[in-house]
């Protein structure tokens, strides 16, 4: 995988790709941005192009180098990953007492550090010093979905790269190029919130059976129906699992805004779920769009509410309280 396989984040390759092609890679990297878009293979190519035998600002693929980088066995690149959700002192005192060491076999010695917000305090000042003055043949990329949870002085020590969501539009692409249906992929493309790697992962059937589950609830709710049933069922036997709950809030979320968007006349080719069209354009005829901005507006502030960690148990009970003391009206 060179540059060109990576999708998305063009701004973010092109930098690297000149840095690599002048020479002027700065010695310690920082990649910051959500799960699943590319930041740990982006970091792996520019391992592979320093090392590189056929390229100096990308990765051959075909070199023994390349091959062996992407089989995780050449010696001078180190990818390392928490241990029981830490990085540890340990870990990095092996990173700082090898970086000082020259390379075995390549032109640079490369350490590629894992969900990097997860170093513990010990470990985060144990990196300090190699961070701000590595050796000339060391290289050091941290990787993380949340740089604000890295202390200010590793982070400062850092040329920081900032990577963003891959666009739906994309996703999409990718999905259609893996034999995906067309109307399949652009569903599923809004469904990831911009995360490739989640996309590639996504089972159709099992998409479709969650949709479906999520509409009857959307029904139920919508139309004053007892939802009790229903959600007690999805918190009870499903053990209110955060992700679940979550992906099922942004399915409604996406339901509502195709409500609106109908409400509005909006043309059939911006609806978020064509194979919902004609459900939907019924539940549309009888839902005031006052209605359904107050709904979009509660399933917003739940996702965000479950981002930060509330508690998913009370979440579940709270936040369909208003639709709930309706239904019984």
């Amino acid at each position: 995988m060179g540059f060109k396989d990576v999708i998305g984040n063009n701004g973010v390759k092109k930098i690297l790709h000149r840095a690599l092609k002048q020479k002027k890679l700065p010695n310690s990297l920082l990649f910051a941005g959500p799960e699943g878009i590319g930041k740990k293979q982006t970091a792996l190519i520019v391992a592979k192009a320093l090392n590189c035998l056929k390229k100096t600002s990308d990765a051959c693929e075909e070199c023994t180098h390349c091959k062996a980088i992407n089989n995780r066995n050449f010696p001078d690149v180190m990818v390392i990953s928490p241990a029981k959700d830490v990085l540890k002192i340990d870990q990095m005192r092996l990173l700082k007492d090898t970086a000082y060491m020259k390379p075995m076999a390549g032109r640079k010695r490369v350490f590629i550090v894992c969900e990097a917000e997860k170093m513990n305090d010990e470990a985060s000042n144990s990196l300090l010093k190699i961070l701000e003055e590595p050796p000339p043949f060391s290289h050091i990329t941290l990787v993380t979905p949340n740089p604000y949870r890295i202390i200010p002085t590793l982070k400062s020590r850092c040329q920081i790269f900032l990577f963003s969501p891959i666009p739906k539009e994309e996703i999409q692409k990718a999905l259609v190029a893996r034999g995906f249906q067309p109307e399949k992929a652009k569903i599923l493309s809004l469904l990831v919130d911009g995360n490739l790697k989640e996309a590639l992962s996504l089972d159709w059937e099992e998409v479709r059976s969650q949709r479906n589950q999520a509409w009857d609830l959307f029904l139920a709710l919508h139309r004053r129906e007892k939802a009790a049933p229903l959600l007690k069922q999805y918190s009870v036997s499903r053990g209110v699992i955060k992700e679940d709950l979550e992906k099922t809030l942004e399915i409604l979320a996406l339901f509502c805004r195709d409500v609106i968007l109908i409400k509005e006349q909006a043309e059939p080719e911006f609806l978020l779920n064509p194979d919902f069209e004609q459900d939907l354009r019924g539940l549309a005829r009888s839902v005031p769009l006052s209605q359904a901005m107050d709904f979009l507006s509660e399933m917003d502030f739940a996702i965000a509410a479950l981002r930060r960690n509330l508690n998913v148990n009370v979440l579940v009970s709270s936040i369909f309280s208003n639709f709930l003391e309706r239904s019984h009206v």
